[in-house]
């Protein structure tokens, strides 16, 4: 039953879902992701994680509309 609940739910987000929504959606994402890591004291995720933020972006072209 619980198996079937998925699946259903999956297949309605999939008839919901535009790419201009799904780029939104990531850009969203990603934006948290940058702004939690240049909160952090820590150098480090700054120096790995923004640049990967950064190819995702570009990879997908997904532009930062903020």
């Amino acid at each position: 039953m619980r198996k079937i609940l998925i699946i259903s739910m999956i297949q309605s987000l999939a008839g919901v879902l535009t790419p201009e929504l799904l780029k939104q959606f990531a850009d969203k994402t990603i934006d948290f992701a940058e702004e939690y890591v240049l909160g952090t004291k820590s150098s480090i995720d700054d120096r790995i994680v923004l640049p990967m933020c950064e190819l995702i972006r570009r990879a997908f072209d997904i532009t930062d509309n903020d």
